[in-house]
Parts: structure tokens; C-alpha cells; sequence
């Protein structure tokens, strides 16, 4: 099932020029961060820089210069718990992942388990926004959703 048309653009908002630019994610050990997003996902390391006691980084995926991840690495006082069960983590309030649009799901899924990611559940599929979805972790419990549009879907 295609997606519906979006409602029309209002250029007339005081924040019509909002754009999506980062999604921020709190780690406790920044080189292992930087390590793990570079080498399990090849990410990109854009720029680094130091905020109090905190380091923090901007990586960006490996063909995509418009998204950058925002490693805050520091210690962590009151860490999130790691969720094992998808259903159980959609109770939870707050941030609860990032999403990165894939060509091919299977084909990104199959590599993450090569490069031992820690997978979360099965892929599935949710017609009313025609996209094939599947989650996995970081090493930190940090949760992120790959997506694929399905076929004949559009965009």
C-alpha cells in the first residue's frame, strides 16, 4: 500500500526552515563508540571536539554527508536499561531509536550479523507506512531501525 501524499508544505511558519541534522546518542567510553560505529557500520568520523567532561564526535553513514550521528561520551550516571524484546522497549518514554533507510534490508541485516551487531528481534513489515523494518543495538543498548521502503511504494 503506498504512503498517502503529505499534507502541503507551510513555507509561512516561523520554522519553516527546520531540517533534520543529527540525532545525538550517550555513550559511556568514546573511543569504543568511535571504534564500533566506524567499524560496524562504517561510519564516518566528521569532526571531534570536547564539552566539559564529555567528548563528543559527529559520524556521518558512508554515502550520507546530510545525517551525523552525535556520539556524547562521557560518564553515564544513570544508565538506560538494555532491552532484549522490541514490544518491551515500545513501553518505555523518551528517545527510543534512530532510523536509517536501507536499499536492501536483508542484505544490510545479513552483514550486521557478519559483523556481529547485536540483533533484535525479526524483520517485519507495516503496510500503512510501506516500509520492511528491523532493529539492532549498540554496545551501549542504543537501539536503531533500518528501513526499507517496500516495493511499489514509492517514496
Amino acid at each position: 500500500m503506498p504512503m498517502p501524499a503529505n499534507p502541503p508544505k507551510n513555507p509561512a511558519s516561523p520554522f519553516a526552515s527546520f531540517r533534520g541534522h543529527h540525532v545525538a546518542i550517550r555513550v559511556p567510553d568514546y573511543e569504543g563508540a568511535k571504534v564500533w560505529y566506524t567499524e560496524k557500520l562504517d561510519f564516518r568520523v566528521v569532526r571531534e571536539w570536547p564539552y566539559g567532561e564529555l567528548r563528543l564526535a559527529y559520524l556521518c553513514p558512508p554515502s550520507d554527508d546530510g545525517f551525523h550521528l552525535e556520539l556524547l561520551a562521557g560518564p553515564v550516571p544513570s544508565p538506560n536499561p538494555v532491552l532484549d524484546d522490541l514490544d518491551v522497549s515500545l513501553r518505555r518514554g523518551g528517545y527510543h531509536h534512530v532510523c536509517l533507510s536501507v536499499d536492501d534490508l536483508d542484505r544490510a541485516r545479513a552483514e550486521l550479523g557478519r559483523r556481529r551487531v547485536d540483533l533484535v528481534g525479526e524483520p517485519f513489515e507495516i503496510e500503512a507506512i510501506s516500509r520492511r523494518l528491523a532493529f539492532f543495538r549498540d554496545p551501549w543498548g542504543n537501539m536503531i531501525e533500518i528501513s526499507q521502503t517496500l516495493p511499489g511504494a514509492g517514496a
